[in-house]
């Protein structure tokens, strides 16, 4: 094993870790996920998140809500949207994140990678970009003219400045897509990343949407989505591009995916406005980072009770929740799957 394979093992090693301290001794989450603005120039179909976002100008209030969460504990966090890269600040926010020791994620469309790939590559521990169809379809798909050639440019370039930059390809699987299993992976291959495949999420499924649409229509019927993801299982053996786990896969294979939820125990998920969302009530909630101190939000019954009763919740259908999830039970297929990637 070369020092660069030993570096990403010490670094899983350190993740395990913090999984351990969370779960056994500090009992709180380590992980931020931030939707750091909806506003976005794409009409995905499968998004639930796009909105009209006022023009943010609380980098300040930002930077101090992660420097109280290092102090309690927190090491990594994604931003997410909407589109990020819509955000002026949003380099300044990964500076500080990076200068405060955050292993730090971008999750983006990728229309906007090539005017920002030399930035990306210097603040990013990694970044995932959304691909739904592995050719000019995809501009028609997410209404942009000129994404699919970007996504291709940008990854190269982001590549090519920071070549140990994790890069994945994050692909939702839909009643849109779905035929494009195989190409996609090869696509993943022919760019030296990672894919990950999940379904539409179903726990949102009373989402107002402006196309006169709920995400949940655009699932595949039961039996379909069983044969796809058995597909992308099989996929696996011989494409180690894949980044799910086999445990995630086969949870498609029975018509019913069924697992216990710790996603709050693990996750903070922070909204545009600094709301912590309690995601089995998002119209209460628990707080607001921004307004109070985040150790009082960490602290609060309310945040125990979500924990508690999201074990007995299944809805949320895409790899991050379930995995992590999985993780935290120290499911051994799943830790060895994430070493895998890792140390590669």
């Amino acid at each position: 094993m070369n020092a660069e394979k030993l570096h990403r093992a010490w670094l899983f090693l350190a993740g395990l870790k913090t999984v351990i301290r969370s779960r056994f001794i500090i009992k709180r989450p380590f992980f931020i996920s931030h939707l750091i603005t909806t506003r976005c120039f794409a009409k995905c179909p499968t998004c639930l998140w796009r909105g009209d976002s006022p023009e943010e100008n609380d980098t300040a209030k930002v930077i101090d809500f992660y420097r109280q969460a290092k102090k309690l504990g927190f090491v990594s966090t994604t931003f997410w949207g909407g589109e990020p890269l819509l955000r002026g600040d949003i380099f300044e926010i990964l500076r500080a994140c990076q200068n405060l020791g955050f292993v730090t994620g971008l999750i983006t469309n990728g229309y906007l990678l090539p005017q920002y790939a030399h930035l990306l590559a210097r603040h990013l521990g990694f970044l995932i970009v959304s691909i739904d169809i592995p050719s000019e379809e995809h501009d028609r798909l997410r209404g942009v003219e000129g994404m699919y050639e970007n996504i291709i440019l940008g990854v190269r370039q982001v590549k090519y400045e920071n070549p140990r930059l994790k890069v994945f390809i994050n692909s939702v699987i839909s009643q849109l897509n779905h035929a494009y299993v195989r190409e996609l992976v090869h696509l993943a291959e022919d760019l030296s990343t990672a894919i990950t495949f999940e379904s539409v999420n179903q726990g949102l499924v009373e989402f107002p949407r402006k196309e006169g649409q709920t995400v949940v229509a655009l699932r595949l019927p039961l039996e379909r989505e069983k044969q796809i993801f058995g597909l992308v299982e099989r996929l696996k053996k011989d494409h180690p591009s894949i980044n799910n786990s086999e445990s995630y896969l086969r949870l498609f294979q029975g018509g019913n995916v069924s697992y216990r939820c710790h996603a709050p125990k693990i996750c903070l998920r922070v909204e545009p406005d600094g709301s912590v969302t309690n995601c089995l009530d998002r119209a209460h909630p628990l707080g607001n980072v921004y307004q109070q101190e985040l150790s009082s939000i960490l602290e609060s019954l309310r945040l125990k009770r979500l924990q508690k009763k999201a074990e007995s919740c299944s809805s949320c259908v895409d790899s991050g929740v379930v995995e992590s999830s999985l993780f935290w039970e120290f499911n051994l297929e799943v830790m060895a799957n994430t070493l895998r990637f890792f140390v590669k």
